[in-house]
């Protein structure tokens, strides 16, 4: 499932369905982000950090650069996908324990109606992104920004890798719409309640949606691991 990016949903989340109401995913700044050391940083010391390593570092450079710095990530919009359906810590964490739904997106499909967006897969490591940065020495001061940005965006502590995840970056953050040939699949979770699988039945006997597979997670035998079957959409929208 390569060309596939996955996206853990709690029913109990206001956004719940969003992406099928009104086609369009959500782009978060990173001060949303659980973890308080996902892209944050201080803008002062990190622009220090850099410059020092380019041997320029001074009053009048550190302040235009960390004021540029500032100003790019105040805008930034990410939205944050797993490669993996099978992952039960995702399940618990981002799925309600297991209550919610796991919605599969073509990763090419989606990238195609959002040509200003870049993807990323997250880096894992126990050193600061800044470390990281290739030769600055090298660098312009706008490759510099970049040089810096990039890594911030897509470093993550090493204890989150089981997230196996894959971002998408906009200059801009908010909502952006979306085809609807973009979602592929939607899979039920272990504890999916009938009431939420009946509003995504619901949500699936539009047209727009008649491509939409289903699955059911189940335990697999013998092993602590989630199996997934299909369900036949008919037998659904029946119990509607």
């Amino acid at each position: 499932m390569k060309n596939v990016l996955f996206r853990y949903s709690d029913p109990e989340k206001n956004h719940f369905l969003s992406e099928f109401k009104n086609q369009q995913i959500h782009f978060s700044t990173p001060e949303q982000f659980n973890d308080p050391f996902d892209c944050q940083m201080e803008y002062e010391r990190t622009v220090n950090e850099v410059l020092s390593q380019k041997r320029v570092a001074n009053r009048a450079s550190t302040d235009i650069l960390s004021k540029q710095l500032k100003k790019k990530l105040t805008n930034i919009g990410i939205c944050c996908f797993c490669r993996a359906k099978k992952n039960q810590l995702m399940w618990s964490h981002y799925a309600n324990s297991h209550k919610g739904i796991c919605i599969g997106f073509n990763r090419n499909v989606l990238l195609s109606a959002l040509p200003n967006v870049s993807v990323e897969d997250v880096i894992y490591q126990s050193k600061h992104p800044l470390h990281s940065i290739p030769d600055c020495m090298k660098l312009n001061s706008g490759n510099l920004l970049e040089a810096v940005i990039t890594p911030l965006l897509t470093t993550k502590y090493s204890y989150w890798r089981y997230e196996r995840e894959t971002r998408l970056i906009s200059q801009e953050f908010g909502l952006k719409d979306i085809s609807a040939q973009s979602i592929q699949s939607v899979s039920f979770g272990l504890k999916t309640s009938e009431q939420d699988k009946a509003k995504v039945y619901d949500m699936l006997s539009l047209p727009q949606w008649k491509h939409v597979l289903i699955f059911q997670a189940k335990k697999a035998e013998h092993r602590f691991a989630l199996e997934f079957s299909r369900i036949d959409k008919r037998k659904g929208f029946a119990c509607l």
